[in-house]
């Protein structure tokens, strides 16, 4: 089983690996102009706001978390086989993908559920196994790069579809879990528990939303400092090994911190990592700056997971996991809309707005923490 849930996870990220640095060229290569790849990228911003909670709650309904996956991914499949066949269009480009978006991005919160589940029974170390989505992510970011420079930016969409139809076979043998039944209601814990796992939901969103001026501008703000691509990638790279690191660390960090303290660690570390970036650091320092990436994103990210496994029932699990994806979705792209704006007046300064989110995030699970019954106990 965990080797299992350990090559669905690589599967799915490969995909993901794929379309996010090498999509736009596709569109690129298909005619589109920068500001049509624009509109044509944002369309999967608006609809897996809308799809995200929808299959959460369908998966949980249904109660065959595994079957629903695998449909999802089906349907992907299918999506990506279309759009390799469309006559080039905006409209048609920016549907198709949105389409796309909707059956594929709930995924992301699909398998944390399912493999919440199975950690929670024991059965599979989470950040053991969600490691190698990371590893995948980080492989197809590279070899991706050789392959789409050797075969052309037109094979992108072809490994989309490869990459999707590996995550299929990947999900197919896993096994399907049985309908859980709701737990007896805590009389002293239920009326406080919207609220103190709202508050670390929400801190959590903070501290990732802190990312989004990283992931917009850092390319074009080290390559204007003078460093070249390669340089600019092993920075990538280093945030991404020390994710895995993390992940791979997680539960038994996990077990001495919880869920509450490790998304205010992520809080502080990206306040730090922010703070910095701010002012030019030279690129010994940017490299440890990066080995913050395991806290500021890979702290946060199992600490949210972890926090909804715990403490939402196994029968809304799918719709636990959801809603935190759908908040975090929200509050990030909040902030990648006010990116463009903050570095068009303030440019690296602007990384000090990130700091204040990783901060706020911190101060938030602080908070959450205190509103928890016991002060979230670490188990």
């Amino acid at each position: 089983m965990p080797a299992a849930l350990a090559l669905a996870y690589g599967a799915f990220y490969l995909g993901v690996g794929i379309q996010m640095p090498y999509l736009p060229l596709w569109l690129e290569h298909r005619g589109l102009s920068a500001a049509e790849i624009g509109f044509v990228m944002s369309a999967p911003l608006l609809t897996r706001l809308v799809s995200t909670p929808l299959a959460g709650l369908l998966s949980d309904r249904l109660g065959r978390p595994k079957a629903l996956l695998v449909g999802l991914a089906t349907l992907t499949a299918v999506g990506f086989a279309v759009l390799a066949m469309l006559t080039p269009g905006v409209l048609a480009y920016a549907i198709a993908i949105g389409l796309i978006s909707m059956v594929w991005f709930p995924g992301f919160s699909l398998l944390d559920a399912y493999a919440g589940r199975q950690a929670r029974a024991g059965r599979v170390d989470y950040g053991r196994a969600r490691q190698w989505g990371s590893g995948a992510f980080l492989a197809a970011n590279l070899a991706g790069g050789f392959v789409v420079g050797a075969a052309g930016a037109g094979s992108v969409v072809v490994l989309l579809l490869g990459c999707q139809l590996l995550f299929l076979a990947a999900a197919l043998p896993l096994p399907e879990l049985s309908r859980a039944a709701p737990p007896a209601a805590d009389a002293a814990e239920a009326p406080l528990r919207p609220f103190w796992l709202a508050a670390g939901i929400v801190a959590a969103a903070l501290v990732q939303a802190s990312h989004a001026a990283l992931y917009v501008f850092s390319t074009v703000y080290w390559a204007s400092l003078g460093y070249s691509l390669t340089v600019i990638g092993l920075l990538w790279a280093t945030g991404v090994a020390a994710e895995i690191v993390l992940f791979r660390k997680g539960t038994a960090v996990m077990g001495r911190l919880g869920p509450h303290r490790m998304i205010a660690l992520g809080g502080l570390a990206a306040a730090v990592r922010f703070t910095a970036m701010a002012f030019e650091p030279p690129l010994w320092l940017l490299l440890g700056l990066q080995t913050l990436h395991a806290f500021s994103f890979g702290a946060t990210y199992l600490g949210m997971v972890q926090l909804v496994s715990r403490h939402v029932g196994e029968h809304r699990a799918g719709t636990g996991q959801a809603a935190a994806a759908w908040t975090v979705n929200l509050v990030a792209g909040g902030a990648t809309l006010a990116a463009g704006p903050l570095w068009s007046l303030f440019a690296a300064e602007s990384f000090l707005a990130s700091a204040g989110l990783g901060l706020a995030g911190a101060l938030a699970a602080a908070g959450a923490m205190r509103l928890a019954p016991g002060g979230a106990p670490r188990q």
